[in-house]
């Protein structure tokens, strides 16, 4: 995966977790902190999750890839 594709991903799964995250904070503003989690917090919890989780590898990848060409370049 060149940058370019990495950094591309990195915008789209941006993108895809902006509604999830305010629907989480909609969720939070209509909720009694003392209640239960419910399922679709835990599932929306979930999902944020795993997409930070793949931004997350994807940053670590650009950094190895950013690190590898300035090596090469020495």
């Amino acid at each position: 995966m060149t940058i370019q594709e990495i950094d591309s991903k990195k915008a789209e799964l941006l993108k895809q977790v902006e509604p999830l995250i305010k629907k989480k904070k909609e969720l939070y503003s209509n909720m009694d902190i003392s209640s239960p989690m419910s399922e679709d917090e835990k599932e929306l919890n979930s999902t944020i999750s795993q997409i930070f989780g793949i931004i997350n590898q994807l940053i670590l990848e650009r950094r190895k890839l950013t690190s590898y060409s300035d090596d090469k370049e020495s």
